[in-house]
Protein backbone atom coordinates (compact mmCIF):
# COMPACT_ATOMS: atom_id res chain seq x y z
CA UNK A 1 0.00 0.00 0.00
CA UNK A 2 1.26 3.51 -0.75
CA UNK A 3 0.71 6.63 1.30
CA UNK A 4 1.48 10.13 0.06
CA UNK A 5 3.66 12.26 2.24
CA UNK A 6 5.24 15.68 1.85
CA UNK A 7 8.67 16.78 2.96
CA UNK A 8 9.36 20.03 4.83
CA UNK A 9 9.56 21.93 1.51
CA UNK A 10 6.15 20.68 0.37
CA UNK A 11 7.55 18.22 -2.18
CA UNK A 12 5.47 15.11 -2.58
CA UNK A 13 7.13 11.86 -1.56
CA UNK A 14 5.82 8.32 -1.37
CA UNK A 15 6.21 5.88 1.46
CA UNK A 16 5.50 2.22 0.86
CA UNK A 17 4.47 0.21 3.84
CA UNK A 18 3.01 -3.20 4.47
CA UNK A 19 1.54 -5.00 7.42
CA UNK A 20 4.84 -6.84 7.70
CA UNK A 21 7.49 -4.15 8.15
CA UNK A 22 10.31 -6.70 8.35
CA UNK A 23 9.64 -7.90 4.83
CA UNK A 24 9.62 -4.32 3.57
CA UNK A 25 12.90 -3.53 5.36
CA UNK A 26 14.49 -6.70 3.95
CA UNK A 27 13.43 -5.70 0.44
CA UNK A 28 14.96 -2.25 0.88
CA UNK A 29 18.21 -3.79 2.16
CA UNK A 30 18.32 -6.14 -0.85
CA UNK A 31 17.79 -3.17 -3.22
CA UNK A 32 20.60 -1.27 -1.49
CA UNK A 33 22.94 -4.27 -1.60
CA UNK A 34 22.10 -4.87 -5.26
CA UNK A 35 22.76 -1.19 -5.99
CA UNK A 36 26.09 -1.37 -4.12
CA UNK A 37 27.12 -4.41 -6.18
CA UNK A 38 26.26 -2.49 -9.35
CA UNK A 39 28.46 0.40 -8.23
CA UNK A 40 31.29 -2.07 -7.48
CA UNK A 41 30.91 -3.54 -10.98
CA UNK A 42 30.93 -0.06 -12.54
CA UNK A 43 34.04 0.83 -10.53
CA UNK A 44 35.82 -2.35 -11.70
CA UNK A 45 34.87 -1.59 -15.30
CA UNK A 46 36.18 1.95 -14.89
CA UNK A 47 39.45 0.59 -13.58
CA UNK A 48 39.66 -1.56 -16.72
CA UNK A 49 38.84 1.49 -18.85
CA UNK A 50 35.29 0.54 -19.90
CA UNK A 51 32.06 1.95 -18.56
CA UNK A 52 28.59 1.16 -19.83
CA UNK A 53 30.23 -0.47 -22.84
CA UNK A 54 32.18 2.72 -23.71
CA UNK A 55 35.94 2.76 -23.19
CA UNK A 56 37.56 5.83 -21.68
CA UNK A 57 39.42 6.41 -24.97
CA UNK A 58 36.15 6.26 -26.95
CA UNK A 59 34.62 8.72 -24.49
CA UNK A 60 37.53 11.10 -25.13
CA UNK A 61 36.99 10.76 -28.89
CA UNK A 62 33.30 11.58 -28.43
CA UNK A 63 34.28 14.71 -26.49
CA UNK A 64 36.63 15.69 -29.32
CA UNK A 65 33.79 15.43 -31.86
CA UNK A 66 31.82 18.17 -30.08
CA UNK A 67 34.91 20.19 -29.15
CA UNK A 68 34.28 19.53 -25.48
CA UNK A 69 35.57 17.65 -22.49
CA UNK A 70 34.80 14.40 -20.73
CA UNK A 71 32.75 15.23 -17.65
CA UNK A 72 32.62 11.68 -16.31
CA UNK A 73 32.93 8.11 -17.47
CA UNK A 74 30.95 6.59 -14.59
CA UNK A 75 28.27 5.32 -14.79
CA UNK A 76 27.98 6.66 -18.35
CA UNK A 77 30.26 8.53 -20.72
CA UNK A 78 29.22 12.19 -20.42
CA UNK A 79 30.81 14.84 -22.62
CA UNK A 80 30.12 18.55 -22.58
CA UNK A 81 31.03 21.94 -23.88
CA UNK A 82 29.56 25.23 -22.77
CA UNK A 83 27.46 27.55 -24.88
CA UNK A 84 28.80 31.07 -25.19
CA UNK A 85 25.74 32.94 -23.94
CA UNK A 86 26.07 36.05 -21.79
CA UNK A 87 23.54 35.08 -19.15
CA UNK A 88 22.60 36.22 -15.69
CA UNK A 89 20.55 34.47 -13.04
CA UNK A 90 19.19 36.63 -10.23
CA UNK A 91 21.23 39.49 -11.65
CA UNK A 92 24.55 37.59 -11.42
CA UNK A 93 26.64 36.52 -14.43
CA UNK A 94 26.80 32.74 -14.81
CA UNK A 95 29.20 30.44 -16.65
CA UNK A 96 27.97 27.38 -14.74
CA UNK A 97 27.81 24.09 -16.61
CA UNK A 98 24.36 23.74 -15.06
CA UNK A 99 23.21 26.88 -16.82
CA UNK A 100 25.05 26.73 -20.17
CA UNK A 101 25.52 23.09 -21.19
CA UNK A 102 25.69 21.32 -24.49
CA UNK A 103 26.00 17.80 -23.13
CA UNK A 104 25.76 14.27 -24.47
CA UNK A 105 25.77 10.94 -22.67
CA UNK A 106 26.39 7.44 -23.96
CA UNK A 107 25.75 4.16 -22.15
CA UNK A 108 24.43 0.61 -22.29
CA UNK A 109 26.30 -0.55 -25.39
CA UNK A 110 24.87 -3.61 -27.11
CA UNK A 111 26.16 -4.62 -30.50
CA UNK A 112 27.88 -1.25 -30.97
CA UNK A 113 24.66 0.69 -30.31
CA UNK A 114 24.32 2.81 -27.21
CA UNK A 115 21.60 4.76 -25.47
CA UNK A 116 22.44 8.33 -26.51
CA UNK A 117 21.04 11.37 -24.71
CA UNK A 118 21.55 15.08 -25.31
CA UNK A 119 20.73 18.32 -23.53
CA UNK A 120 21.53 21.93 -24.30
CA UNK A 121 20.65 25.37 -23.11
CA UNK A 122 18.88 27.13 -25.94
CA UNK A 123 17.55 30.61 -26.63
CA UNK A 124 13.90 30.91 -27.62
CA UNK A 125 14.69 31.93 -31.19
CA UNK A 126 16.99 28.88 -31.59
CA UNK A 127 14.41 26.27 -30.57
CA UNK A 128 12.66 25.67 -33.91
CA UNK A 129 15.83 25.73 -36.06
CA UNK A 130 17.64 23.28 -33.75
CA UNK A 131 14.61 21.01 -33.38
CA UNK A 132 14.28 20.93 -37.17
CA UNK A 133 17.97 20.07 -37.65
CA UNK A 134 17.83 17.24 -35.11
CA UNK A 135 14.69 15.79 -36.70
CA UNK A 136 16.30 15.97 -40.18
CA UNK A 137 18.95 13.64 -38.77
CA UNK A 138 16.40 11.19 -37.35
CA UNK A 139 16.94 12.23 -33.74
CA UNK A 140 13.93 12.33 -31.42
CA UNK A 141 13.42 15.58 -29.47
CA UNK A 142 11.84 14.74 -26.12
CA UNK A 143 11.56 17.97 -24.14
CA UNK A 144 11.81 21.75 -24.22
CA UNK A 145 11.53 23.47 -20.84
CA UNK A 146 13.07 26.00 -18.53
CA UNK A 147 15.33 25.45 -15.51
CA UNK A 148 15.76 28.86 -13.89
CA UNK A 149 13.74 31.88 -12.82
CA UNK A 150 14.82 35.49 -13.19
CA UNK A 151 17.44 34.80 -15.86
CA UNK A 152 18.42 37.06 -18.75
CA UNK A 153 18.10 36.26 -21.55
CA UNK A 154 15.36 33.66 -21.21
CA UNK A 155 17.16 30.29 -21.10
CA UNK A 156 15.34 27.19 -22.26
CA UNK A 157 16.63 23.61 -22.40
CA UNK A 158 16.13 20.93 -25.03
CA UNK A 159 16.57 17.17 -24.66
CA UNK A 160 17.01 14.63 -27.46
CA UNK A 161 17.71 10.91 -27.69
CA UNK A 162 18.25 7.79 -29.74
CA UNK A 163 19.71 4.31 -29.65
CA UNK A 164 22.46 3.92 -32.22
CA UNK A 165 26.08 4.52 -33.06
CA UNK A 166 27.47 6.93 -30.44
CA UNK A 167 29.88 8.58 -32.90
CA UNK A 168 27.11 9.22 -35.40
CA UNK A 169 24.92 10.65 -32.61
CA UNK A 170 27.72 12.98 -31.48
CA UNK A 171 28.43 14.13 -35.06
CA UNK A 172 24.73 14.60 -35.85
CA UNK A 173 24.15 16.50 -32.60
CA UNK A 174 27.00 18.96 -33.08
CA UNK A 175 26.30 19.39 -36.81
CA UNK A 176 22.64 20.11 -36.04
CA UNK A 177 23.72 22.64 -33.42
CA UNK A 178 26.12 24.34 -35.85
CA UNK A 179 23.58 24.34 -38.69
CA UNK A 180 21.01 25.92 -36.34
CA UNK A 181 23.50 28.61 -35.26
CA UNK A 182 24.14 27.42 -31.69
CA UNK A 183 27.88 27.24 -32.43
CA UNK A 184 30.01 28.86 -35.07
CA UNK A 185 32.87 26.97 -36.67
Amino acid sequence: MDRREFDSMGNQTFFRFSSNHHIQEDLLEEEFESSSHMHDRDRRQTERGTVGGISASKCEKLADIIGGDVVTTTPACVVQRLRNIKATILGRRTRSPLALPFALSFENSKGGKTLNLGETVILQEEINPFLTELRKRGIKVTAVHNHWLFEEPRLMYMHWENVGDPFKFARNSIEAAKDAGLFYI
